[in-house]
């Protein structure tokens, strides 16, 4: 049965295609005790001692990787069943979604299917090219409303065939600090549209945005703060070495983060560009006990207290 037609039948209540309800929209959880939020979690984190996520709330995203081999329907089963596991543990467990690109469904892999279906784009819609390396994935042109809400259309329909308390919404913008992008006022747009959308679902969003804070207008910041409200935006690098090395720019970063916390954002720092301690002992620098500041882990490690835990 196509994914479309399971949404229909969904809606008329014919049938269900999930075994677990809803979660009431997560809350953001004390960062002050206990930093760690999972970020890309898949299959395999159900054989991981159950003392590692002991003091755990978020898992950003969890996803079955490995469709090809093991057939939707299995993937189906085995998320289903890890996702009741770790919802046991206390744990808000978070989907999945790119934000600006569509594939072929003959070419998804993981499930819940991880990028909209561009069978289900209209032919009006405007792209602004493919993503590097993959020809069959394509980006929409965010400065066309009509084509960023029918992409939305197609999030939404997913969406509504996995509820959860969260939503990770990959490549939601590029900041021009970190390379070519679009507009970014129409980047802002269809976050804060996306985010309007998901609070209808009773989920929260995290984007996932490519920026060095530190280089955003005070233009930028409002539109980037009025889009994301009081939800989140993950951050792949949030103080590059380049940026640590320079005084100047570590300062103008620090600024940036303030006003981005004080405005009620969560902020999911995800350490890929350097020493995650260089990273946590500054931010603990400058750090308020009410800031929604968190570090990403991997699920496959035991915590380490040192990065996660309150400040000695």
């Amino acid at each position: 049965m196509s994914r479309r037609a399971i949404a229909i039948l969904c809606a008329m209540g014919l049938v269900s295609t999930v075994s677990v309800a809803a979660k009431i929209a997560y809350a953001w959880h004390d960062s002050s005790q206990y930093s760690r939020v999972i970020v890309n979690a898949t299959q395999g984190i159900e054989a991981r001692p159950r003392e590692w996520f002991a003091r755990d709330r978020l898992i950003t995203d969890f996803e079955i990787t490995n469709v090809q081999s093991i057939g939707r329907e299995e993937a189906q089963k085995q998320y289903w069943t890890t996702r009741r596991l770790l919802d046991s543990y206390g744990l808000a467990v978070g989907t999945y979604i790119s934000g600006t690109s569509v594939m072929p469904e003959a070419e998804q892999t993981f499930w819940p299917p991880n990028t909209a279906p561009a069978e289900g784009m209209p032919a009006s819609a405007r792209y602004s090219g493919n993503w590097p390396g993959m020809p069959h994935r394509r980006v929409i042109d965010v400065t066309d409303r009509e084509t960023r809400l029918a992409l939305q259309k197609e999030i939404l329909l997913l969406w509504k065939q996995v509820p959860a308390p969260v939503r990770f919404v990959d490549n939601a913008a590029i900041h021009h600090s970190t390379g070519a992008g679009q507009d970014w006022s129409a980047y802002c747009a269809n976050i804060k549209e996306i985010r309007t959308m998901g609070a209808a679902q009773g989920s929260r969003q995290i984007f996932n945005i490519a920026v060095h804070v530190g280089f955003m207008s005070q233009e930028e910041t409002r539109q980037l703060m009025d889009a994301v409200a009081d939800h989140g935006i993950a951050l792949e690098m949030p103080w590059h070495p380049n940026i640590r090395r320079n005084a100047g720019q570590t300062e103008r970063a620090r600024i940036r983060y303030r006003e981005l916390l004080d405005s009620g954002m969560g902020i999911v720092m995800m350490p890929i560009d350097g020493d995650p301690r260089e990273l946590v002992e500054w931010v603990r620098t400058w750090r308020k006990p009410a800031d929604r500041v968190y570090i990403s882990g991997a699920f496959y490690k035991a915590p380490d207290m040192g990065l996660f835990g309150p400040r000695p």
